[in-house]
């Protein structure tokens, strides 16, 4: 076999080893929910075989084996000769771990054998070239100059929409939107390559901590910017830890509780505009909230009569320093080192919420931008200032009424549409001493953490394609303030993040 015929062999092993797994994996989770029930059985046998076939032709010796004495395995159970309890059901999923690390460690040394000439000869899947990601932030940063320029161009072709100038400059914007768009598809890269971990490790801290804990992951295909990927992979496995650490019960505390033994995680992605969101759920005991509400009183951050909503409780639990555990182990405690998730979240413009059940379970939401640098953002004002917020957060645009206003646990609101929302003043956010606002004022309605606010603003301008730069933060900066940019008039504009404000 050629060498050129052999790289088109393995990219299709490749293409097909992986999902198939995946769905094995699936299979399995089904199946371990009710052992008596071996539906997916069938399934996984299928992708044993199919995987078993493809690596020996390749002779990929090693995940050949692994799969064949999987499948015989299996195969006892399909005749009966042996019972799918949980302990065999939890080695068996040890043994796919172990078929998925032989085919990754396979295909990993039959493309380090390819020569370019090789790699460039295959026909499927993409053709990939590995960039470093300091070259590609240059690129995009040379994409937000060009963007600068257009928006300044575009603005003085206005004078005159019909003269040669400005069908250059709109003939100049459609092609540059196009750039944009290549240069940030460019940037992207795969969920899985933070989801694949998850299982492995799920599964490894379950066994060292004595708990039989089964974990779903979904969303695989989604795609972020790869300095956002970069950024999530510690705060998503801290959570992990935390779920299965604090949150999943030892099974003699399930079963007494009326629930099945095994514990269960889920972690979804999906996509929801220009944002993704990422939920990690757990079938646990929840968190409880009297207990949090002590520690807070005993701490001083909680007034005596304050009850704790699943925000109020995020609040106390991101805290620096808050902790519920009452022994320190080598897994954080839920509470510790949340604040540097949320810290992590709010440097990548993406917003955490909490929802919790006592008894039930927990369950963590991650809303992450796609993209970073170049922002579509909505342009606000307070007198001459202009302030961007990123549109992941912002939800409509309503006009502030007197008559809509009222009081409603000692905060101002606004009704909108029967639901009350608190109120924020741009003006004392920032503590705004120029000209009196004006008689009408809109409001912009966001939601962060959770929870939705109605931000008074004096005016609106529109939006943009914000092209972002980090700033440095002088003393006493407010932390919702995250970077600054160029608006197409000229004027600097300070970016807000809206998950900071709540």
């Amino acid at each position: 076999m050629t060498d050129a015929r052999r790289a088109r062999y393995v990219a299709l092993f490749a293409s097909e080893a992986r999902p198939l797994l995946t769905g094995a994996r699936r299979a399995l989770s089904q199946w371990q929910d009710d052992p008596t029930q071996p539906d997916g059985a069938e399934e996984i046998f299928r992708a044993l075989h199919t995987i078993k076939g493809m690596a020996a032709s390749l002779e990929f010796t090693a995940a050949a084996d692994l799969a064949h004495a999987t499948e015989t395995t299996l195969s006892t159970v399909r005749r009966g000769d042996q019972v799918a309890t949980a302990a065999w059901l939890r080695a068996f999923e040890v043994a796919l771990d172990d078929i998925s690390a032989a085919c990754e460690r396979a295909i990993a040394d039959a493309g380090g054998a390819l020569t370019p000439a090789d790699q460039h000869a295959v026909p499927q899947g993409p053709r990939i070239v590995r960039v470093d990601l300091d070259r590609l932030d240059a690129l995009l940063s040379d994409l937000g100059s060009l963007i600068t320029a257009r928006q300044e161009l575009e603005r003085r072709a206005a004078a005159d929409r019909f003269s040669p100038t400005a069908r250059a400059a709109l003939q100049m914007s459609h092609r540059l939107d196009t750039l944009q768009d290549r240069i940030l598809d460019v940037r992207l890269a795969p969920l899985s390559e933070v989801f694949e971990r998850i299982p492995p490790m799920v599964r490894d801290l379950g066994r060292a901590l004595g708990k039989d804990v089964a974990v779903d992951v979904t969303g695989n295909p989604l795609e972020v910017d790869r300095a956002i990927l970069d950024q999530l992979a510690e705060p998503l496995l801290h959570l992990l830890r935390n779920a299965v650490d604090h949150g999943i019960e030892f099974a003699d505390v399930r079963r007494a509780a009326g629930k099945r033994p095994g514990g269960r995680i889920a972690v979804a992605a999906r996509q929801d505009g220009e944002a993704v969101i990422i939920e990690i759920t757990d079938d646990g005991r929840g968190i409880d909230r009297d207990v949090v509400a002590r520690r807070a009183r005993e701490m001083g951050i909680l007034e005596d009569d304050a009850t704790l909503t699943d925000d109020g409780l995020l609040a106390v639990l991101e805290r620096p320093g808050f902790s519920m555990a009452d022994t320190v182990t080598d897994v954080s405690g839920r509470g510790v080192g949340l604040d540097v998730v949320v810290a992590r979240m709010r440097d990548i413009g993406a917003s955490l919420s909490l929802t919790t059940v006592l008894g039930r379970g927990t369950v963590f939401s991650l809303k992450l931008p796609t993209r970073l640098g170049i922002v579509r953002a909505l342009v606000t004002g307070i007198g001459d200032e202009r302030y961007v917020m990123p549109l992941t957060h912002v939800i409509e645009l309503v006009a502030w009424q007197p008559d809509l206003v009222g009081q409603q646990d000692g905060r101002a609101v606004l009704f909108v549409r029967g639901e009350a929302l608190p109120i924020v003043d741009l003006r004392r956010l920032l503590l705004y001493r120029g000209a009196e606002p004006p008689a009408r004022r809109p409001a912009v309605v966001f939601e962060a953490n959770g929870q939705r606010v109605a931000l008074l603003t004096d005016s609106v301008h529109g939006q943009v394609d914000a092209v972002i730069q980090p700033i440095e933060r002088p003393a006493g900066l407010a932390r919702w303030i995250t970077g600054a940019t160029v608006l197409d008039d000229g004027r600097p504009a300070l970016l807000m993040d809206l998950a900071s404000v709540v």
